[in-house]
């Protein structure tokens, strides 16, 4: 997938239409703000489809969270970081919600979040008297840049730190006998390390670190530690792979569900905030409106298999970035909206191809 997201760009530096403008400072920070919400709502979704689930409500929800956090606002006078906790306890209600009529009663995940689809976004509407909300001034902190050396010392340490674990998982790895990566994948991974973080650096240490993606940071640092070095991680992609033989091993699948849908509701409520704050305010007839397909799309992309118990959240991200790439790039090369849309469709229907065959050859 980094491999692909690299063709993209490297196809997209070459042709005349964009070649100007593609690699410039102001496109790459364009482009990595615009895809923050959806990488932040695919950290969730990520671990709900392991778990062989679906949440087609995270747009109806990002929706609901932000006529919420406007009203606290703009009704209720309430500061900024009251409005933002509002909105986020909001999506965690909705995850709470929705997880348990999964997980208690037993009802398909499709049926339950199709019905928060249509709920979450009438209850948006109904709250908001079906008018569009505005928010305060305060609220631009969500959209405005963090400070520049801050931003440059926090990718400087993130990329070291993230080296030095590199390594002394490594030691630790061999000094119990595990398995460990080839000296030319550890070359790669610290190529891809240093590579990641020269790319922040030049593109942020101008004006620094945009908040909406430094959000989608912790989010993506948060699903990373969650699914790589916790017991819950461990029991989600158990259960994907077989949710009776978790439960037979003493995993209680019910919480883990439950907790799952918490998680991408908490995250929903961010992106929510997310959006709000970038466009200073809430439409919620139309904010989030198919959201869920191009979160579902990066995350299939992405690898994470939709029968479950395998997928990465880094895998999400890349997928992300690459749907992110191919609407910036068809937008530059003025590519009509509609033969967008086949487009995006054709390219997820390739990405669920390459899941089945993949799992074929396995079997």
């Amino acid at each position: 997938m980094a491999g692909v997201l690299l063709s993209l760009w490297a196809i997209l530096a070459i042709l005349p239409k964009t070649s100007a403008v593609f690699l410039t400072e102001y496109n790459l920070v364009s482009l990595t703000v615009h895809m923050s919400h959806i990488a932040v709502i695919a950290v969730g979704m990520t671990l709900v489809i392991i778990i062989r689930g679906i949440d087609l409500s995270v747009g109806a929800g990002v929706a609901l969270c932000g006529v919420v956090a406007a009203m606290l606002q703009m009704d209720y006078n309430m500061p900024a970081y009251i409005a933002i906790m509002g909105a986020v306890g909001t999506g965690a209600l909705m995850g709470l919600w929705q997880g348990i009529w999964i997980a208690r009663f037993a009802m398909p995940a499709f049926v339950v979040t199709l019905a928060g689809f249509n709920a979450f976004r009438g209850l948006a509407l109904v709250l908001s008297d079906a008018r569009g909300l505005a928010v305060k001034e305060d609220f631009d902190i969500i959209a405005d840049n963090l400070p520049r050396m801050f931003s440059v010392s926090m990718i400087a340490i993130a990329t070291l730190a993230y080296l030095a674990w590199s390594v002394l998982d490594t030691k630790r790895r061999r000094r119990v006998g595990a398995s460990v990566l080839s000296p030319l994948a550890m070359t790669a991974q610290v190529v891809a390390a240093l590579s990641v973080g020269g790319f922040m650096l030049a593109i942020y240490s101008g004006h620094g670190m945009p908040m909406p993606v430094f959000l989608a940071i912790v989010a993506v640092g948060i699903g990373i530690f969650l699914t790589h070095k916790t017991r819950f991680g461990r029991h989600v992609y158990a259960i994907g792979g077989n949710p009776e033989a978790a439960r037979l091993a003493g995993i209680n699948v019910e919480r883990t569900t439950i907790w799952v849908y918490v998680f991408i509701g908490i995250l929903t409520g961010i992106a929510g905030v997310i959006l709000v704050g970038r466009v200073g305010g809430v439409t919620p007839g139309n904010t989030g409106n198919l959201l869920e397909l191009d979160v579902i799309a990066a995350v299939v992309i992405g690898g994470t298999s939709l029968s479950g118990g395998r997928g990465s959240i880094l895998g999400a991200v890349l997928g992300a970035m690459v749907f992110a790439t191919l609407s910036k790039g068809m937008n530059l090369l003025e590519v009509n909206s509609n033969w967008q849309l086949i487009l995006k469709g054709l390219i997820l229907m390739a990405a669920v191809l390459i899941d089945v065959l993949s799992k074929r050859k396995r079997t």
